[in-house]
C-alpha cells in the first residue's frame, strides 16, 4: 500500500492572454442571452473577476505562458 506524498504537487493550468480575454468575451456574451437575475448577475461577476486578474500583475505572472503579452 503506498501512502499519498506529504506534499503533492499541484499543477495549475497556464493561460494565453487571448485565451483568457476570450473566456472573458464569451462568458460576457452568454450572460446577455439570460433573464435578468440571479444566473446573468453570477455570469456577469465572473467576467468582472476575470478583468480584475488582468490588473494582477503577480497573477498573470503565476498563470499565463511567456510570450502572450
Amino acid at each position: 500500500m503506498e501512502w499519498p506524498a506529504k506534499n503533492p504537487t499541484v499543477e495549475t493550468k497556464r493561460y494565453t492572454r487571448a485565451e483568457l480575454y476570450e473566456m472573458r468575451r464569451v462568458i460576457i456574451r452568454y450572460s446577455r442571452t439570460l433573464p435578468p437575475g440571479a444566473g446573468r448577475n453570477q455570469h456577469r461577476q465572473v467576467a468582472a473577476s476575470i478583468r480584475r486578474l488582468f490588473r494582477n500583475k503577480t497573477w498573470l505572472a503565476t498563470h499565463t505562458m511567456d510570450g502572450s503579452q
